[in-house]
């Protein structure tokens, strides 16, 4: 009877092991769940670029912001989003010295409207109250439809326009790619707009039992193209950088299971190219770090 009993228990871990082992997760937001309806939550958001121009030294741009967002339901068919950016800060640092944007500033505390699209992009953007804060309405394009653009259905196509593999039924040590062909983004608030290619590998590497429930580590690694147009202050002068960088991105993600979203993201970029500022070409490296953490 011992013996019975010792093969039953030994059968039974052996079966939950196997059974951890096997599991499968899905990695597409639960977001838009009427149980999230008006359901606020928090995120933190740091972002770094910097670079060197040979006739003028050390360039940074640096920005922050939280964004206090919750689903408010469907639209006209769509899903609706609000979106209120506070606590933004963002400067240039150029030879040392500090240029800030007071562009930015007006948009802090200004809740707008973020129509998403059935491919879980931003379709169009809405101030919440259009009689104040209508003149934003470019400000908010150039936000949510280049500089913070991501993706609220399938948070792991980090650029519009981004297909790939299945995010459905991955286990653990299972891989998925996805690529774009040309994606549209801004690099600062008043840049013309500069266009990515990509082609992206991601490994989901583990799942850990957490109080607030399951967590998954996932990493991603990448080849980046860009097409790049920065528009600076630099020194005082508005000047545009124009030029094409490739290099590597790599990331790490941390996926809430049961909430179905990315609680902590950082994600590196490191590029290099030829580069022309009004008479001067010249080769130097970027590099963009960006920060996006869940904060309640």
């Amino acid at each position: 009877m011992k013996n019975i009993i010792t093969c039953s228990v030994f059968i039974f871990f052996i079966s939950l092991v196997f059974c951890d082992e096997d599991e499968k997760y899905i990695f597409i937001s639960k977001k838009f769940n009427e149980d999230n309806i008006d359901k606020e939550k928090t995120y933190k958001t740091y972002r770094n670029l910097s670079f060197t121009i040979p006739s003028i030294g050390y360039i940074q741009y640096t920005s922050s912001f939280n964004e206090k967002m919750k689903y408010v339901g469907k639209k006209g068919g769509v899903h609706v989003i609000e979106s209120t950016l506070t606590d933004l800060e963002t400067s240039n640092t150029v030879a040392n010295i500090e240029i800030m944007e007071p562009y930015w500033q007006a948009m802090d505390g200004a809740p707008c409207h973020l129509y998403i699209d059935r491919h879980g992009t931003v379709d169009h953007i809405e101030p919440v109250d259009k009689k104040e804060h209508e003149y934003l309405q470019e400000a908010f394009d150039a936000a949510f439809n280049g500089m913070f653009e991501k993706n609220y259905l399938y948070p792991f196509y980090l650029y519009r326009g981004m297909k790939g593999d299945s995010t459905e039924g991955i286990k653990e040590g299972e891989s998925w790619t996805a690529g774009v062909d040309s994606s549209k983004f801004y690099f600062t608030m008043d840049s013309p707009p500069s266009f990515s290619w990509s082609k992206d590998t991601y490994k989901l590497i583990k799942v850990k039992d957490k109080k607030s429930g399951k967590i998954a580590t996932v990493k991603n690694s990448a080849t980046l193209i860009l097409d790049v147009n920065i528009r600076m202050n630099i020194l005082g002068e508005e000047r545009v950088i124009t030029g094409r960088a490739e290099g590597t991105v790599n990331g790490k993600f941390k996926w809430d299971v049961g909430a179905g979203e990315i609680i902590y993201a950082r994600i590196r970029s490191n590029l290099q190219g030829d580069f022309k500022m009004d008479d001067e070409t010249f080769f130097t490296q970027l590099t963009r770090d960006e920060i996006h953490k869940l904060l309640k």
